[in-house]
């Protein structure tokens, strides 16, 4: 065997030892689920969080409330009330748990945030100097309290802003380039794609590194140091997302459902998840349906095939290491200590419970 063979040999094992280093199987299984407690009806879940004791926070932005179960699932408290007031609601879109199991609740309608101790007591608010107009908002702090709300930014163009921790704006960061595949938009309906898909979600990775997925299109950045550089991202090309489009006047086009990332959080202080929910359909997406026609003529134009949810685990450094599939309506959100994910369930009737799974990496 002469040297430019055993090289050759060499390089192969090199290029091999990532794939299987990587090629895992990600088991999940059905750790519980929360129906609705006595006396109190689920309205129109929205987010959930965990504290360090794994005790469980579920926000209802209909109800204007969060309610408190412990780790067994046993309803313990409501949180928060109707209002303008300090500690009350108005439209609650994202709750976030730091580290110290400060709470944080993100109210878009007050235009602030509302922060609660580890008590559940109310501490402040904080009110903005700017914030987004439209897109999915949702609230972080890091270990510096400053505070991050992704949104669409019209004067920015900006996903996503960094204030200070009484609310002064201190940076935007840059929307993704979006490549219209499918359908040839004029520059307005790019707008109002901006105005319904923009936004995003984050996390933090075990060194205080601020991890972003956008909404819409499948783009995951770290924000760790001064300059905005991407990850390694994988895109699912079997997943279809492409938003129903439908014509509701001569200048204009609404954006109906479409597969989007929901959360991104951070399991066992080693693996990123980025959690989406799908939509998957047949039919011509550069086809405008007029609005009126959607309620009785919906399948001429798309027909759903199912909904179903995705997590996609990755390293630190954005190396896809598997994805896991659940055939149910599920909004994963976020994840507890003992390497439990939790999430919103709707069924075919509209009833909300929520769930925890057990996630397993299986290394082959």
């Amino acid at each position: 065997m002469n040297g430019k063979t055993i090289l050759s040999i060499l390089i192969l094992i090199l290029l091999l030892i990532p794939l299987q280093a990587y090629s895992s199987q990600i088991a999940l299984s059905l750790d519980f689920e929360i129906n609705e407690p006595e006396n109190i009806i689920f309205n129109r879940l929205s987010d959930v969080a965990t504290d360090s004791k794994n005790n469980i926070y579920v926000l209802d932005y209909k109800e204007l409330v969060i309610y408190l179960f412990n780790e067994d699932g046993i309803f313990q408290e409501s949180i928060g009330r109707p209002g303008q007031g300090p500690g009350e609601f108005q439209r609650p879109v994202s709750i976030y748990i730091d580290p110290k199991d400060t709470i944080f609740i993100l109210d878009e309608s007050n235009r602030r945030v509302e922060i609660f101790d580890s008590e559940a007591k109310f501490v402040r608010s904080v009110k903005f100097t700017e914030f987004p107009t439209s897109g999915g908002k949702e609230i972080i702090s890091d270990k510096n309290g400053n505070l991050y709300i992704s949104g669409y930014y019209r004067n920015a163009n900006s996903s996503l802003a960094k204030y200070s921790s009484t609310g002064e704006l201190l940076k935007h960061f840059p929307l993704p380039i979006v490549e219209y595949r499918e359908v040839n938009f004029t520059d307005h309906n790019k707008q109002m794609v901006k105005q319904n898909l923009s936004g995003g979600t984050m996390c933090f990775d075990e060194g205080g590194g601020l991890i972003f997925s956008y909404v819409w299109p499948y783009v995951i950045k770290s924000l760790a140091g001064e300059e905005d550089e991407p990850i390694q991202f994988s895109i699912n090309n079997h997943l279809n997302w492409t938003p129903y489009i439908f014509e509701t006047e001569p200048d204009g086009i609404l954006f109906g459902e479409s597969t989007r990332t929901r959360k991104i959080f951070l399991l066992d202080n080693k693996y990123i998840v980025n959690s989406i929910y799908c939509i998957d359909w047949t039919g011509n997406p550069k086809k405008k349906i007029s609005q009126k026609d959607i309620p009785d003529n919906f399948e001429k134009y798309a027909t759903l095939k199912r909904k179903f949810a995705v997590l996609d685990f990755y390293t630190k450094n954005g190396q896809l290491v598997g994805t896991a599939e659940i055939d149910e309506r599920i909004y994963f959100s976020s994840t507890d200590t003992k390497r439990r994910i939790l999430g919103i369930k709707r069924d075919d009737e509209g009833i909300q419970t929520i769930v925890r799974y057990k996630a397993e990496v299986k290394h082959n």
